[in-house]
């Protein structure tokens, strides 16, 4: 019987810390803000995260030890290296390591210069740029200890601007029927999540498609990769259960591509 490919090896330890729980991939996905069916997906062995961040999340949630925590890390670099052998030319992209009460760590880097879907047409699944990289792991005593080294970043000039326009409607039913006539249509990747605010972790429409339109930008809480800019616009579907939005909310900078975030010439929303 041949060996489990590490993408398989890796699922299987996500089944093995969901069943220690006894919760359903619906209630984690809740808890971790993600659709069940990515979830199940990476559960299952059909994808793998492009951060650790998120299992980092669900192991927590599974309430998994350090060490486990620590192995499952272990696995996820193996699975994230052959999904990028597969999907793209050699190229070094350290893994990030997963954080640790007693761990250590150099402020978060900078918002980026640029959203990921420059990265296109590699899938969401081999989303690895803002791994952190040069990392030195020393276990003294027990306790893992790790410092991110510097984030690997793509050319700010490669990245396609957005188109300012005037003269659009766009009718707000959030505003009480305001329409805004001006926007910036910018590339993004498609399955985005939209939520109720920039602090918010309720989900309440998605985008679809891979290029859309946004109004304003606004800081709020800290994403994946360490950015803090939110863009407002409004989804292609609500979420069940929250048409009363009719899908205006807010999306991470991480899902937008641009040359700077925030967008050049795009207004603050606090300032509009």
């Amino acid at each position: 019987m041949s060996e489990p490919s590490p993408v398989e090896d890796l699922a299987t330890y996500l089944r093995h810390l969901k069943n220690k729980t006894g919760r359903s991939y619906d209630a984690l996905a809740k808890r971790l803000g993600v659709g069940k069916s990515t979830l199940h997906r990476y559960c299952s062995g059909e994808g793998v995260p492009p951060r650790f961040t998120l299992l980092e999340q669900f192991a927590k949630e599974c309430q998994a030890t350090q060490p486990e925590i620590i192995e499952l890390h272990q696995r996820w670099v193996r699975a994230q290296s052959t999904e990028l052998s597969e999907a793209e030319p050699p190229a070094e992209h350290p893994a990030e390591a997963p954080s640790s009460s007693s761990s250590s760590a150099e402020p978060d880097s900078p918002v980026p210069a640029k959203g990921l879907r420059e990265y296109l047409p590699i899938p969401r699944k081999g989303r690895t740029w803002w791994t952190l990289a040069g990392m030195a792991i020393l276990v003294i005593g027990g306790v893992l200890i790790w410092r991110p080294g510097p984030t690997y970043r793509a050319d700010a000039e490669s990245s396609p601007a957005c188109t300012d326009r005037n003269g659009v409607k766009h009718v707000d039913a959030r505003e009480g029927g305001h329409v805004w006539t001006r926007d910036f249509v910018c590339v993004n990747l498609p399955d985005t999540p939209l939520y109720v605010d920039v602090n918010s972790t309720e989900k309440i429409a998605v985008l679809d498609t891979p290029k859309s339109w946004f109004i304003c930008w606004e800081l709020g809480r800290v994403q994946a990769d360490g950015g803090r800019i939110w863009y407002y616009t409004r989804g292609d579907r609500s979420e069940p259960g929250k048409e009363r939005w009719q899908g205006w909310g807010y999306v991470g900078a991480e899902d937008v591509t641009a040359p700077t975030h925030p967008v050049p010439n795009m207004p603050r929303c606090a300032g509009r």
